[in-house]
Order: C-alpha cells, then structure tokens, then sequence
C-alpha cells in the first residue's frame, strides 16, 4: 500500500525540531524530519533516503523546479515563506535527518512566518515526499529486526508491535511548517468539522481552482513543476476520503473532466 501512495506527508515526533532562529540573517535552521526514528505509522526512515531526491533537485543543484519549503503543504508560491539554502543529511546533537537552512523572503508572509517561529507557535516540520523503496520487517525476521532496533532513537516504541517499515529511499518534494503534526493530507483542506460531505465540497472546491490554472497555460517551468505536485496531493486526498465518503459518491460529485486534466499534469 505505501508503494501506491500518490503524495504521502510525515511529521516529525521527536520533539522540537527547531535549532536555530536568526532574526539578523532571517534564517531558520532545523530538521524537516528524523531519521532512526519509530513513528506512529511503524516507519523508520533510514540514512539515505532522501540522499538521492536532494542531489537531483537540492538547492545545490542545476533543476529547474527545487525542493521548496512551504507552509502546511500549500503549493502556492505566493504562500511560501522562504526559500531553502542548505538541506542535507545531518546529524546534530544525537538527531540525524533532513537537516534544514532557509532564509525567510521579506514580505508579510515571510516576516509573519519568522515571528511565529520566534514566538513558538511554529514548532513543527513536515515532509511531503512519496515511498519509493520500502522493505517490511517482521519481528520474526530476528536479524533484520534487531538490526533496526539498535539504530533506533526510541527502541522501546519496537516492543509493542510486529511489524516495522524500513524506508530505504523516497521521493523528497517539501519540506513543510506546520503548527501541529499531521501524518494525513486531508486536514489540510481546511474542515475543522470532519464531516464527510465538508471534505468532500473543500476538495471539490480545490479541484475546480486547480482546473482554472490550468486552462491559463502561461505558468513557468517551475510553477508547472509544482502544478504536478498539487495533482499528487489530490489524487492522495481522494485516496483518504475514500475512507470516509463510499466510493460511487466521489465519482459522483467530484467531476472526472477536472481529475483528466490533473492527471495530465502527474508526475512518474
């Protein structure tokens, strides 16, 4: 299941992931996500994972489209407080992961955004990424599990359960602020109610706005490239209000010219 995933989302729960705010460079330093790390989902993300995505598309490197550093997943660029300029793998202070410097814009945004993490109200990060190599290991699987295990920052979380995820690579497209840690997308439609027929009337709303920018077709490389990763999200809510809403109802009322025209624009 997690190889099907379309735009998965992970925050982190170690604790602050915060190091630094410079007021006087503007720069915000910390960790988008740990590695080594049990999280509630059974996944342990392992060194390297992200090594590949940020060598092809880091801020070091020559792509077009980069990793960004959004606000709670929004792929707007007029909604990103800042831009990325260091993101590696790191460890610091006994915590390894996707380490993280950007550099917040001067505009309201990026100032709010700033005061918000210097008041601590944002004390949280996010990856939106997608599950490229994973290998299963079962508690039976003495070697392979223990193997895990010693490398583990919280290696009690391990006694309860029999099955981790050991995330070998994955497809790193953001790294997100957030206010509070989420490992769905759907709260990110913005319904605070849960009601099935809210979500589905926000994401109805969403599609049709995303099916106007792209009727325009003046968008740059970089907005296409970010277009592309918006229809990955789509398709990742459907996915997760499939859950709460029967399937017949959102072929119903979601409209399937609007999710043609996402899907031409999907990344492989």
């Amino acid at each position: 299941m997690k190889k099907t995933d379309h735009y998965s989302v992970k925050s982190t729960e170690f604790g602050a992931s915060i190091k630094d705010v410079d007021t006087t460079g503007r720069i915000v330093c910390g960790f988008y996500n740990a590695y080594n790390f049990l999280d509630s989902s059974n996944d342990v993300l392992l060194m390297g994972c992200a090594k590949k995505s940020i060598k092809e598309r880091g801020p070091l490197s020559d792509a077009t489209a980069k990793i960004k550093h959004c606000l709670n997943h929004e792929l707007d660029v007029t909604k990103m407080p800042g831009k990325i300029i260091t993101l590696e793998e790191r460890e610091i202070d006994g915590i390894t992961g996707i380490y993280f410097e950007t550099r917040m814009s001067n505009t309201t945004l990026g100032n709010d955004t700033l005061k918000n993490y210097l008041e601590g109200v944002y004390d949280n990060h996010s990856i939106g990424f997608r599950y490229v190599n994973v290998n299963i290991i079962e508690r039976e699987s003495t070697k392979a599990w223990d193997g895990i295990v010693s490398l583990l920052m919280n290696p009690k979380q391990a006694e309860g359960i029999n099955t981790m995820y050991a995330i070998k690579e994955i497809q790193l497209y953001e790294g997100s602020t957030v206010a509070f840690g989420c490992n769905s997308l759907t709260p990110y439609l913005g319904v605070k109610s849960g009601n099935p027929d809210s979500y589905k009337m926000a994401l109805m709303s969403r599609i049709n706005t995303f099916e106007q920018t792209l009727k325009s077709g003046t968008q740059s490389d970089d907005m296409m490239e970010l277009i592309s990763l918006q229809s990955l999200q789509l398709k990742q809510m459907m996915s997760e209000l499939c859950d709460l809403i029967p399937a017949k109802e959102i072929k119903n009322d979601l409209g399937y010219d609007a999710l043609k025209e996402i899907n031409k624009f999907s990344l492989k």
